[in-house]
């Protein structure tokens, strides 16, 4: 491209003189100087008696150059070079000429040099007359120069076109960039480039890179630095065109220069804000049993998104023990709280956290089933008190990898009581009972007494939540009673002694006396003996027949207490009746040794046993553990559980005693002691609370410590009169004992 052409100077001189009319400036060189063109160049064409030339006239390093003064002598040099307007017809005609640098085709200069002299040409009169002459020589360069000029046009740049897309979430992307001719169709070979201003940046660093276009958009991939705006901007190189003045001018290729194209904005954010949901496992779950959650990871919004295979952890607390009047709310933490802040909030309440579970999630959309823990990292059971319980899930930054603290902005947290997070934990109710006579005859009125505990204190009174989808209390439990038996043969009764857990099915053999409705609460009931029910009715129950006749405590369960039933076979809620009364029914009287003791000292029970003993029998301790004055017994733990004493059945009266015990806390220590024969039926036992079977713990009395004594006064009357004193008291004392000893 920047050949020159090298003749010897006699065949310099006469091109110049050939071009004297048409192209070159007079003089000599001054600013710089010009080649003669090359063969392949230019054509010729007669005008005024002259053989003339159109095409390139002469040649710099930079390229050709065309002259745009037809009719004006030409020189081989210039004296100052100007930038042309960037025009399109700039623009066509400087592309042109370096496009076809190399070319040695005379009829593509020469049509360059016809559209130099079309739209650049300072005299266009000069122009139109060497025009026609040209034509006429030259008819086929008209449609050269247009084809040429139509070349430029589809092929040179004219524009940019730029375009985004988002591959991941807000975070990453593309922007592609294609450079267009002036129909809108992408040019290649163009150089160009593209800048970011904003929170982003390209792959492989910087916000800036350079490209070569091709037929199609290319695209740049970018990464976001961190959130808001970015704009793009872009550049690309088109041809520029450049006028030599000389004494007839010339225009020629200036080399490329940077325009501005399109630009285009988009929003970016590094970070995302991922999201936890939960489910409670069960929504009901009984006393003693796991509890589990569902967690499931997620996205705040349809802008975030997870960072593909980016591990988060998530942790969990479960709170127990909840009462209903807490269901009024969730309590949702304030804006950009954390975790632990929140945690202490709700701790500010009385909410604190029985259980614990973590989960790890590398993306959306997925499930984790946790099993909550202890703090000690055993398996977390619910409570025996029973309560509503609820999860608190968070992603917390401080927990997180360095990697995905990058991406997290701040702790996730899930609300307090959220309804789907959100269970009923089922106390455990336990029954205490025995039948006031184990042995009765016909005719005799039967009673049961029955100790319940286990029931929430304001169980009753919770009429259900329909947006936490928890029914309301089921408020009274019930008392069956069976009887049991042959009714033709008192002898055979014995057949059918109950021996099942489950209730049997009514027939000949088995009828349901009874059901009476009793308060679902903890307490002591009496069912019987003219005691009302739930209801006010007086409830009275006969033996009208021999054979057994059994008390079953019922209730059917709610959302927040676990079902419960007493045993049909168990052998305190019996009693045996016969068709008439046997001097020799057994009998038990107990006595606590010591009533009162301090804490940490030990007593025992005794029990003297009476009557006709079958084989087999033995006698069962229980003390229960010390509660306050007041308090009903029988729904605690014990201290002496179910301990059994053999008894010798040849005996008509024995004394048994149970083992000794302690207890390490103040308050009553409730015993019971019952005769129980080899088949279970208990034969003689006494109500808790009866004399002479409670011990009275107490807390044991500081002794006193004396106070000093004053120091003895120094003074000499002082003394003197303490002496006085002293002697006097020795005088009393001496008479005293003379008078004991006269009345012995």
């Amino acid at each position: 491209m920047n050949a020159q052409l090298r003749r010897p100077m006699a065949l310099i001189a006469g091109v110049i003189a050939a071009l004297a009319i048409c192209c070159g400036l007079m003089g000599a060189a001054h600013a710089g100087p010009l080649t003669a063109p090359a063969d392949g160049t230019y054509l010729t064409y007669q005008y005024a008696g002259q053989r003339l030339y159109i095409g390139a006239i002469g040649t710099t390093e930079q390229g050709h150059v065309y002259c745009i003064e037809a009719g004006k002598a030409a020189e081989l040099s210039y004296s100052q070079e100007i930038a042309l307007a960037d025009t399109d017809q700039a623009r066509r005609v400087a592309w042109l000429a370096e496009e076809y640098r190399e070319s040695r085709d005379a009829r593509i200069h020469a049509g360059i040099g016809v559209l130099a002299h079309r739209y650049f040409d300072l005299d266009a009169n000069a122009w139109q007359a060497h025009w026609a002459a040209i034509q006429a020589q030259h008819p086929e360069l008209a449609r050269t120069a247009d084809e040429l000029w139509n070349q430029a046009g589809q092929t040179m740049p004219e524009s940019t076109q730029a375009s985004y897309v988002y591959t991941e979430g807000l975070r990453s992307g593309t922007v592609s960039v294609g450079v267009k001719n002036s129909s809108g169709v992408m040019v290649a070979g163009v150089p160009y480039s593209v800048t970011l201003s904003g929170p982003a940046e390209f792959v492989g660093g910087g916000q800036r890179v350079q490209g070569v276009s091709e037929d199609k958009a290319i695209a740049h991939a970018w990464r976001a630095t961190g959130e808001g705006e970015v704009s793009v901007s872009t550049t690309y190189q088109r041809p520029a065109l450049q006028r030599l003045v000389s004494n007839q001018d010339y225009v020629r290729f200036a080399g490329n220069t940077d325009a501005s194209g399109s630009g285009i904005r988009f929003t970016v954010r590094k970070a995302f804000t991922p999201v936890l949901s939960t489910v409670a496992e069960q929504h009901v779950v009984d006393a003693g049993q796991p509890v589990a959650d569902t967690v499931t990871s997620g996205v705040a919004g349809a802008t975030d998104h997870w960072v593909p295979g980016l591990e988060l952890n998530a942790t969990g607390w479960y709170f127990d023990r909840i009462d209903p009047d807490a269901l009024d709310g969730v309590i949702i933490p304030d804006e950009g709280q954390g975790a632990e802040a929140f945690l202490d909030a709700l701790a500010s309440r009385g909410y604190t956290p029985a259980g614990y579970g973590e989960a790890v999630f590398d993306g959306p959309d997925q499930r984790a089933t946790v099993q909550a823990h202890t703090a000690d990292g055993e398996p977390y059971l619910a409570p025996v008190d029973g309560g509503f319980g609820t999860w608190v899930w968070a992603f917390e930054r401080g927990r997180q990898s360095e990697q995905a603290r990058e991406y997290m902005t701040q702790d996730v947290v899930t609300p307090f009581l959220e309804i789907p997070e959100t269970n009923a934990n089922r106390a455990r109710v336990t029954v205490e009972s025995t039948v006031t006579e184990h042995s009765a005859t016909v005719g005799a009125e039967l009673s049961d007494t029955i100790t319940v505990s286990g029931f929430p204190d304001d169980h009753g009174s919770f009429d259900g939540d329909d947006s936490y989808g928890f029914g309301a209390d089921n408020a009274y439990a019930q008392v069956r009673v069976w009887w049991a038996g042959d009714p033709a043969d008192p002898n055979n009764d014995e057949a059918y002694r109950p021996d099942t857990v489950a209730e049997p099915r009514e027939d000949d053999n088995h009828r349901l006396l009874g059901i009476w409705d009793y308060p679902a609460v903890n307490g002591t009931i009496r069912v019987g003996g003219g005691v009302p029910d739930a209801h006010g009715e007086l409830v009275h129950i006969t033996a009208e027949q021999h054979g057994w006749y059994v008390f079953v405590y019922s209730f059917a369960g709610d959302d927040r207490v676990m079902p419960v039933t007493s045993a049909y076979n168990d052998g305190w809620e019996r009693t045996r009746v016969n068709e008439y009364d046997t001097p020799e029914r057994p009998a038990i009287t107990t006595q606590v040794d010591p009533e009162t003791v301090n804490v940490g000292e030990p007593f025992h029970d005794t029990a003297r046993i009476t009557g006709d003993i079958p084989e087999g029998s033995f006698v069962s301790f229980d003390a229960y553990e010390a509660i306050p004055e007041g308090q009903e017994p029988g729904g605690n733990g014990k201290l002496v559980d179910s301990h059994r004493v053999p008894v010798d059945h040849t005996l008509p009266e024995q004394v048994v005693t149970s083992p000794e015990v302690r207890s390490e806390e103040p308050g009553l220590v409730y015993w019971r002691a019952a005769l129980i024969s080899g088949k279970g039926d208990v034969l003689a036992t006494h109500e808790l609370g009866v004399e002479g079977e409670v011990v009275t713990v107490e807390e044991p009395v500081e002794p006193v410590t004396p106070e000093k004594a004053d120091p003895l006064p120094q003074a000499g009357s002082d003394l003197l009169a303490v002496f006085g004193v002293a002697v006097a008291a020795l005088a009393v004392g001496a008479v005293m004992l003379a008078s004991i000893r006269r009345r012995s």
